[in-house]
C-alpha cells in the first residue's frame, strides 16, 4: 500500500524550512497491523522544482547537500507529476505543506491526478485558509463564538470611532503570526494595516481577548461519522500580548525557523478542574469542525477571556503525523497510539474514495 509524502514548499523559504521541521519528523518505520505500507517522499522547492525518494531521510538530507552547493536531480513541476501518475502511481497522499500555495493550488492538482488525499477536499482548504471566510461561516452559524470585529478592505475609509482598543490586526490569508499585529493606540494602527494589506486585500480588525490561549484538536472516524475531540492544551502568553512567531519557533539569523521555541511547551487542561470549560471549547470545536466542511482532522485555537468564555481565534489544517504534531501529542494523550491515528486517517481516505466511485458508477 503505497502512500507519497510530499515535503518543503512552492511559496517561501520561511514556509519550506517550517515544513522540513515538522514534516521531517514523520516516523518512517511506521508499521501497521491493517496495512502494508511503503512510503515514498517528494520535496517541492520554493523555486518550483521537485525531487523524489525512497526514503524521508535522504529527503531531510537533499536539503543539507543544497545548502552546501551540491547538484541534485531535480524536476520541473510538469514532469514530477507525470512521475507521481505514471510511475509511483501512489495508492493516495499526503501533502505537509503550511503554506497557502501548498495547501490550496498544489492540492488542486492531484484531484486532477485523481489521486486520494489525507485532509480531504480542496474547497476546506480554501475555506479555512481564508480567515474572513471562516470567521463569516462560524459567526452566521452562531454556535461558535468569535471576538467582535469588522473586516477593512483595501482602500475604504477607516472611521476612528470603528475601532476599538486593543484591537488585533490579521491579513485574511496571512499563515501563522507574521500577517498578525497586536494594536494598542491609534498611533500603531495604520501601520500594522498596511503591514497585513502586504499579505492580503482584506483585512480583519478585532478586539483584542485579554486571557489564556487553548487548542483543541478535533479528529474524524469517516466509518460512523462521529467526532472526537481530544484533549485540550494551553499555551503560555504574555500579558497584554499575542502569541507572535518567537513564542512559537526559534529562528537562525536570517529569521527561518531550526526548531520550537523552548517556551512553546504546552501544558493539558485537568478535566478534573476545568470539565465545564473543556466540554464548551469541545463542543464548539466540533461545531466548527462540520460547519467549515472539514474531513479527518482539525486544530481550533482558541482565547478564554477572565469570566471563561472561549472565542475561537482560527483554524489549523497541518498535521505532519509525527511525534512534533500537536495532533498526535494530544492523541496520546486521548489514548490513540501515532500508527491508530495515522491507520484512521488513511481508512477515512480510502472510504472517501470508494464513496466517490460509488457516486461516479451511479451517474
Amino acid at each position: 500500500f503505497q502512500i507519497l509524502h510530499v515535503l518543503g514548499s512552492p511559496s517561501d523559504e520561511f514556509s519550506f524550512k517550517l515544513n522540513m521541521l515538522y514534516g521531517g519528523s514523520f516516523h518512517e518505520g511506521m508499521q501497521s497491523p491493517k496495512y502494508d505500507y511503503h512510503f515514498v517522499y517528494a520535496l517541492v522547492r520554493p523555486a518550483g522544482s521537485w525531487s523524489f525518494a525512497e526514503r524521508l531521510s535522504d529527503i531531510v538530507d537533499l536539503t543539507k547537500l543544497e545548502e552546501r552547493g551540491n547538484s541534485l536531480k531535480k524536476m520541473d513541476i510538469t514532469a514530477a507529476l507525470q512521475h507521481i501518475k505514471h510511475v509511483i502511481q501512489p495508492d493516495m497522499a499526503l501533502l505537509h505543506f503550511v503554506c497557502l500555495k501548498g495547501m490550496t493550488t498544489y492540492r488542486a492538482l492531484f484531484d486532477a491526478l485523481d489521486i486520494p488525499l489525507v485532509g480531504g477536499s480542496v474547497e476546506s482548504r480554501y475555506l479555512s485558509m481564508d480567515k474572513l471566510i471562516t470567521r463569516g461561516v462560524l459567526v452566521s452559524c452562531g454556535d461558535v463564538s468569535c471576538p467582535d470585529g469588522f473586516i477593512y478592505h483595501k482602500g475604504d475609509p477607516l472611521e476612528s470611532e470603528q475601532v476599538r482598543y486593543p484591537c488585533v490586526v490579521k491579513a485574511s490569508l496571512g499563515e501563522d503570526t507574521k500577517a498578525v499585529r497586536l494594536v494598542k493606540d491609534s498611533k500603531l494602527l495604520n501601520a500594522a494595516i498596511e503591514h497585513a494589506l502586504s499579505y492580503s486585500d482584506h483585512v480583519i480588525i478585532e478586539s483584542y481577548i485579554e486571557g489564556r490561549e487553548i487548542r483543541c484538536a478535533v479528529v474524524e472516524s469517516a466509518a460512523n461519522g462521529e467526532l472526537k475531540a481530544l484533549s485540550c492544551i494551553e499555551y503560555k502568553v504574555r500579558e497584554n500580548d499575542i502569541r507572535r512567531t518567537e513564542d512559537k519557533l526559534s529562528c537562525n539569523e536570517k529569521g527561518l525557523p531550526v526548531g520550537k521555541s523552548p517556551e512553546n511547551k504546552p501544558w493539558f487542561l485537568n478535566p478534573r478542574k476545568e470539565e465545564k470549560l473543556i466540554h464548551r471549547i469541545q463542543q464548539q470545536s466540533c461545531r466548527a469542525f462540520r460547519e467549515l466542511g472539514l474531513h479527518d482532522f482539525g486544530l481550533f485555537d482558541f482565547r478564554v477571556d477572565v469570566e471563561g468564555n472561549p472565542f475561537l481565534l482560527e483554524c489549523n489544517l497541518f498535521c505532519s503525523f509525527g511525534p512534533q504534531s500537536v495532533v498526535n501529542i494530544v492523541a496520546k494523550d486521548s489514548g490513540f497510539t501515532d500508527e491508530s491515528l495515522f491507520d484512521m486517517m488513511v481508512e477515512n481516505t480510502l472510504l472517501r474514495k470508494r464513496q466517490q466511485e460509488n457516486n461516479n458508477f451511479n451517474v
